[in-house]
């Protein structure tokens, strides 16, 4: 494979879905462009999160990484007061213990301007001795006051949060 006008091997494989089933996509690049891919990773967001962070403000569409001049001095969301989180398990603990088996949940967050978005959470990292509201408060909940995150509700079965 030859390398492309600026030094990076990409590929993508194509494969037809199959009904009821979401096929991801490979993509393949050089070391040092995923070193910078990493560089923008906030705890511990997943490749694709990135790129999504990224292609977002690119295109202007993340309010809170509002890429535009004009928007810049505008809020857009009302900051948040208190960050109310829910398992959908028994108990901390077992969702604790349920993440440890998949290493991959879900992650609905609920914003005060009345829109809501699912985060997927790869947690292939994550050990025994692990905090779960750890890992929230530095990866995908940082910052959750001034993001104007008022609730996170966490979930194995990505259905259990839709």
């Amino acid at each position: 494979m030859e390398p492309d006008i600026f030094g990076n091997y990409v590929t993508f494989n194509s494969m037809k879905p199959i009904e009821g089933i979401a096929m991801s996509q490979v993509i393949r690049i050089s070391d040092d462009l995923y070193k910078r891919l990493e560089s923008h990773a906030a705890g511990f967001d997943t490749p694709s999160n990135v790129i999504e962070t990224i292609l977002n403000a690119y295109e202007n569409v993340n309010p809170d990484l509002n890429t535009s001049s004009e928007a810049a001095d505008i809020p857009i969301f009302k900051p948040a007061a208190k960050l109310e989180i829910t398992y959908f398990a028994e108990s901390e603990v077992d969702f604790k213990r349920q993440l440890l088996i998949s290493k991959k949940a879900y992650i609905k967050l609920h914003y005060t301007n009345d829109t809501s978005e699912i985060k997927e959470w790869n947690a292939a990292r994550f050990g025994e001795s692990s905090s779960v509201d750890g890992n929230l408060r530095s990866g995908h909940l940082r910052g959750w006051k001034e993001r104007g995150i008022f609730k996170a509700e966490l979930a194995i079965n990505q259905d259990d949060v839709i």
